[in-house]
């Protein structure tokens, strides 16, 4: 692997760690005071963060299997808060998906060759 390949995969994992536990703390401190206020609407949210962060867990041992599950609950997150918030919601649709599916994009092209 070059050493800017190197480079890059380790960005990536500092990045995806990062959005991983800002993201996680974000759904215990936000996600579980609406669930005690009664607001359901939030429960498929976090189970789309939730799998969008076992991704990045898995990326550890199944890089590219992580990456993709990344990706696709990035994805999902977008298309699920385009749907539910319309186009008014476009910005906070790149805001939540972006985030994971940048470093899953990264990880999975920029993976180690196993020789």
């Amino acid at each position: 692997m070059l050493k800017a390949s190197k480079i890059l995969h380790y960005l990536a994992l500092i990045i995806g760690f990062q959005v991983s536990l800002f993201f996680t703390f974000f759904l215990i401190a936000d996600g579980v005071t609406d669930l005690i206020e009664g607001k359901a609407a939030v429960i498929p949210l976090m189970i789309l963060m939730l799998i969008s962060v076992g991704g990045y867990i898995l990326v550890m041992s199944n890089p590219p299997r992580g990456a993709i599950i990344m990706i696709a609950g990035g994805l999902f997150m977008m298309v699920y808060l385009l749907i539910m918030g319309g186009l008014g919601e476009f910005k906070m649709s790149l805001i939540y998906g972006l985030p994971f599916i940048f470093p899953g994009l990264v990880l999975f092209f920029n993976r180690p060759k196993v020789t």
